[in-house]
């Protein structure tokens, strides 16, 4: 089924997010790194994709909601 297809791929992106920002932060707190810049811009796209990509499974939820509803 493409919803659970896309559900998958969604919650994969999102797991993935959720790792990359916990060794990004981990990065930040390294007080043997001077120039956090690139952790910075690194936590920023990190963020994005765990909320672009919980955009996409709340998406896919409503779709299986509202497929639900035209069937019964």
């Amino acid at each position: 089924m493409i919803s659970s297809s896309a559900m998958s791929q969604a919650y994969a992106g999102m797991q993935t997010g959720f790792n990359n920002l916990t060794q990004t932060s981990a990065k930040l707190a390294d007080p043997n790194q001077l120039d956090k810049t690139q952790s910075l811009i690194e936590h920023k796209q990190d963020a994005q994709l765990v909320e672009v990509n919980a955009k996409a499974l709340k998406t896919a939820d409503n779709m299986i909601g509202t497929l639900l509803d035209i069937k019964v």
